[in-house]
Order: C-alpha cells, then structure tokens, then sequence
C-alpha cells in the first residue's frame, strides 16, 4: 500500500482542505499532513481574483485533520519528515519555495494551473489567455525545472461558448484538485520528461495594467477557439 503524505501550510486553506476531503471521499485512510508555517505574503492583491476564496465554515487544520481520521504534524518539513517517508507519495498544496535537497529526495507531486511546459509560473491562467496558449492543467514531480519536468497527467481545460472568465477559472480549480488525487494511482506509470525550451518564460504575476484588458482579451480567446473547434469537426 501506498504511503500517502500533504505537504501543506499551517492554516485554514482551501485547497488543502478540498485534497483531503477528496481523498476521504475516494477512500484513502492512511494520511498524514505535514504543515508547517505560512511566511509568504503577497505583496499586492492582484485586480482580479480568479482562485476560490476560504470558505467561513473551513476548521482549522489540526481539527479538519483529526475530523477525518488523519495524523497531523506541525513543524518545519526537513525536521518533521522522517525515513519512515522515503517512499511516500507528497501532494503539495501549499508551501512556497522548497530546499532543492528536501526536493530531490522525495517524490513531490505538484498540480499546476497551466499547460506544462507553454504556461509556467504565476497567473498561468491569466497569462494563457493573454497569448493564446491552450488552458490546462498538469500533474508533475517536483525537480530542477520550475513547473516543468517529469509530466504525470495534462489536461486541457474546455471553454465553452457562453462561459464567463471566472467559470473556466473554477473549473481549472476543480481539475487541480482532482488531478492532484489521482496522481496517487498515476505515479508509477510511466511518464513524459518535458523540458521548457530555452526561450520559454517563467510567468511573475499579471501587472494591473494588462488585467485592465484581461477580459476583453477572454472573450477574444473564446471567439478563436470557436473557430478553431469548427475547424477541426468540419475536418472530420
């Protein structure tokens, strides 16, 4: 049986808790969460929020953890996990940048709002409807390469007719966390090593000026990809 691990932060978040209340839902008992203190801050709010907010009713972590029958264990990662975890499986919700050591010594599943390895980096979404990159998401190991590497599940996320920013935007949150579960089942089979090409750019977070434009820029995504789809049924 697989060992199962969270990596996460020390606070009520809500990816955390919709990873483990999925992986509850699928069965999976034997779980332990490692969380460790929230240091980052964002420096700004971006003008667009697009990421699912924290729901009032969310416990706190530790209580969230024993209401589902999961250990907790609160501490700073490299001093918490120990040998009995060296073949363990780790999801990571939430922990900012990790040591490359703690990186490499670990299998680290990572699940990335973005089409790996066109989309890397912050607002993957924003920045993917900016140039018209396919919107996606990917399941990865964390490595050497930053949202990139050894490739465990890719989706591309559908954007339909009359859908708005936000509902494209919840439905890549919904696939994150789903693929996120099902990476557990996925890790053993065998995988594509994608590596970003030299000139491909590690996305920082979309100026305010441009999210000014941003959707104006989506429905002129939504235009293309109709025609594009178009293209293809008329192909068949």
């Amino acid at each position: 049986m697989k060992r199962i691990a969270v990596l996460t932060y020390n606070v009520r978040h809500r990816k955390t808790y919709d990873t483990l209340c999925l992986l509850k839902s699928c069965a999976y008992n034997d779980i332990t969460v490692f969380a460790q203190p929230m240091t980052y801050v964002k420096k700004r709010q971006p003008l667009i929020v697009h990421r699912p907010e924290l729901n009032m009713h969310i416990p706190a972590l530790r209580e969230l953890c024993a209401n589902l029958g999961y250990e907790y264990i609160e501490g700073d990662f490299k001093d918490s996990i120990d040998r009995r975890y060296d073949n363990a499986i780790f999801l990571l919700c939430g922990a900012g940048l990790l040591p490359e050591e703690f990186v490499s010594s670990y299998r680290i599943v990572n699940s990335h709002p973005g089409y790996i390895p066109l989309a890397r980096g912050l607002d993957a979404y924003k920045w993917s409807i900016w140039y018209g990159l396919p919107i996606g998401v990917t399941t990865h190991f964390l490595g050497s390469y930053v949202d990139a590497g050894e490739v465990i599940e890719r989706r591309i996320i559908e954007v339909r007719e009359n859908d708005t920013f936000h509902a494209v935007a919840q439905r890549i949150y919904e696939n994150e966390i789903d693929m996120l579960v099902n990476a557990v089942e996925k890790v053993d089979e065998e995988h594509e090593f994608m590596i970003p090409p030299e000139e491909s750019e590690l996305f920082k977070r979309m100026p305010v000026g441009r999210e000014h434009d941003l959707f104006r820029k989506f429905e002129e995504y939504k235009m293309k990809n109709e025609i594009v789809e178009k293209q293809i049924k008329n192909m068949r």
